[in-house]
């Protein structure tokens, strides 16, 4: 698993936070917190990584820069 860069970044605690409220309250196994933590975290950098490209992508085409295809040749 992946963790983030800075495990003390805002989004990460909160995000920490939430979940260990929500495994305590349903009392999740240790075995399954922890494949569900996987999830989460893997999960969210992956939308990271998408959305950020399409931020980079709009934020290009509304300043006129070109904008570099993702398509190989």
């Amino acid at each position: 698993m992946s963790y983030p860069n800075n495990q003390n970044a805002k989004w990460y605690v909160e995000l920490m936070e939430r979940f260990r409220t929500l495994t305590a309250r349903f009392g999740l196994p240790e075995d399954v917190a922890s494949d569900i933590k996987v999830f989460l975290l893997e999960t969210a950098k992956a939308q990271y990584m998408a959305g950020n490209r399409s931020g980079i992508r709009w934020a290009r085409e509304q300043a006129g820069l070109p904008v570099r295809s993702s398509a190989t040749s």
